[in-house]
C-alpha cells in the first residue's frame, strides 16, 4: 500500500454574532507511492428548517438554549468570504432561508450574489425549500419532503 501525509490547513473566520463560526479549510494529501486517492470535500449547507425551533428562531439565532444556529450570519459570513477569495466554493440548500435573507438585502448585496452564481463559486442544489433527511431514507420520504416540505 501507498503511505501518505493528510494534512488540514485551517484558517477560522468567526462572525460577528454569538457562536456562530464558519470554518473553512483546504486539503492536501501527498501520496508517496503509485495509488492516487482523491479527496472531495464540498462546502455546504445543511440548516434544519423547523426541526427544534422555528424557522425566525433558526435564522437569527434566538432560543440558543435548545440549539446554537443562526443562519442569517451563515449567509453573511459565506457571501463575505467567497467575495474575498475567488478560490472558495460553497453549496447552499434551503431556500426558505435564503428566501429570508435575500428579501432583507440591499442592491449591492444582490449584485455581488448573482456574482459569486455567475462565477460558479455559489451554487444552489436540490431547489426544495429544505434538505431531505438523509440517514436511512427511502424515496418516498424523500419525493414528500420535495413535495411537501
Amino acid at each position: 500500500g501507498s503511505t501518505g501525509t493528510l494534512t488540514f490547513f485551517r484558517r477560522p473566520v468567526e462572525s460577528m454574532k454569538a457562536d456562530i463560526r464558519v470554518v473553512w479549510f483546504s486539503l492536501a494529501w501527498v501520496v508517496t507511492a503509485a495509488d492516487v486517492l482523491q479527496v472531495h470535500i464540498v462546502p455546504h449547507t445543511h440548516d434544519d428548517v423547523g426541526w427544534l425551533k422555528t424557522v425566525d428562531e433558526y435564522y437569527y439565532g434566538a432560543n440558543n438554549s435548545i440549539q446554537h444556529a443562526g443562519v442569517q450570519y451563515i449567509l453573511d459570513t459565506v457571501i463575505n468570504e467567497l467575495s474575498r477569495d475567488p478560490n472558495k466554493t460553497f453549496i447552499y440548500v434551503e431556500m426558505a432561508f435564503f428566501t429570508k435573507w435575500w428579501s432583507e438585502q440591499d442592491d449591492t448585496t444582490r449584485m455581488e450574489v448573482k456574482t459569486l452564481v455567475n462565477n460558479k463559486q455559489l451554487e444552489f442544489v436540490n431547489a426544495g425549500w429544505c434538505m431531505n433527511d438523509e440517514a436511512s431514507t427511502d424515496y418516498n420520504s424523500i419525493i414528500d419532503q420535495m413535495s411537501l416540505g
